[in-house]
C-alpha cells in the first residue's frame, strides 16, 4: 500500500490493480491519520465556549470523525463515478481513495498534531484533492481529472455534515459523562 500511496503523491496514474492489497492496511491508514488529526492542539485547548477534549476522547473523536467523513466521501464518489457509465464498479475504491490520501492527508494531519497552523497546511490538502482526482481518473480511464476532482469537491459536502453531526454527537455525549464541564 505504501509504494502505491506514494506513487499517488507523485502523481502517477495506477490501474486498480495496484490497490489489491489487503484491506486491514487501509483501514490502518485511515486509523493512523484519525490518531494525528485527534493530535490536533487545538481540539484539546478548548475556548471559553467550548472546554476542550482530553486526549483519549480527542483520539477516539479524531477517529471518528476520519472515518464517517471517509465513508461519506467514498459512498459520494460510488455513485459519482458511475454516472453516465464512467465506472463499471469494478476494482477497489475503498483501497484506492484510502491510498490516494495517505501521504498528503498524513502529512496534514501530522503538521497540525505538531501545531503548524492550519492555514500553512492549505496547499497539502488541495494538493490532496488533486491527488484523489489524478488517482481516480488514473484508474478509470472514462473519468477525466476534472470529472474526479469535482467528484471529491462535492463529497465534502456530505462528509462536512457528517462530521458536524459526529461533533455534536461527542459535544453532548462529553457533557453528559461530566467528561468536560458545561460551559455556565
Amino acid at each position: 500500500m505504501l509504494t502505491s500511496a506514494l506513487s499517488l503523491f507523485l502523481l502517477r496514474e495506477l490501474p486498480f490493480a495496484r490497490f489489491n492489497f489487503p484491506r486491514w492496511q487501509a483501514w490502518a491508514a485511515l486509523i493512523v491519520i484519525g490518531l494525528l488529526v485527534g493530535l490536533d492542539p487545538s481540539m484539546r485547548a478548548g475556548t471559553p465556549e467550548m472546554p476542550g477534549m482530553p486526549l483519549p476522547v480527542a483520539l477516539v473523536f479524531g477517529v471518528a470523525m476520519l472515518l464517517v467523513g471517509f465513508l461519506v466521501i467514498l459512498a459520494f464518489l460510488k455513485w459519482w463515478m458511475k454516472r453516465g457509465g464512467r465506472w463499471d464498479g469494478q476494482g477497489d475504491l475503498f483501497n484506492l481513495v484510502a491510498a490516494s490520501g495517505l501521504v498528503a492527508d498524513g502529512l496534514g494531519a501530522g503538521l497540525i498534531a505538531l501545531g503548524v497552523p492550519p492555514l500553512f497546511t492549505l496547499p497539502l490538502w488541495l494538493y490532496s484533492v488533486w491527488v484523489g482526482g489524478n488517482a481516480l481518473s488514473g484508474a478509470i480511464p472514462k473519468a477525466s481529472l476534472g470529472y474526479s476532482i469535482a467528484g471529491i469537491v462535492l463529497s465534502l459536502i456530505p462528509a462536512m455534515l457528517a462530521i458536524a453531526v459526529i461533533g455534536g454527537v461527542f459535544s453532548m455525549l462529553m457533557a453528559m459523562t461530566g467528561l468536560v464541564p458545561t460551559a455556565p
